[in-house]
């Protein structure tokens, strides 16, 4: 089991890191979470417009390796936009939920069990 997943573990260390490391995959679990324990069915529209943002990072990479460095800076530009709106509407979705849901109570859902 990793560490931060521990009881004895300091956890803002570690929330600390998952922030400034990998935002994306924070928000992203967090949405889930919050789905899973709110009941909530993922609306298709929401995972296309996920999946456009990843292909659009992996189509920037690929500019990366083969186009001009001019093209491959514009593609990763787009790709960040991109990203960064998806970001915020996941946090904004999921901020939404906590606060208006009414199995939520406008309260963040308690984590029971150790992940395994």
């Amino acid at each position: 089991m990793f560490p931060c997943c521990q009881s004895n573990c300091p956890k803002i260390p570690c929330l600390c890191c998952e922030v400034i490391c990998c935002p994306g995959l924070a928000a992203s679990a967090n949405r889930i979470f919050i789905m899973q324990k709110l009941h909530i069915q993922p609306d298709p529209c929401d995972e296309y417009i996920i999946c456009c943002s990843n292909i659009m990072q992996c189509l920037a990479i690929c500019a990366r390796i083969f186009c001009d460095p001019e093209i491959a800076d514009v593609m990763e530009n787009i790709a960040d936009i991109l990203f960064c709106i998806v970001l915020s509407c996941m946090q904004t979705q999921t901020n939404y939920e906590i606060k208006n849901n009414p199995r939520a109570h406008g309260e963040w859902p308690k984590f029971q069990g150790a992940m395994r």
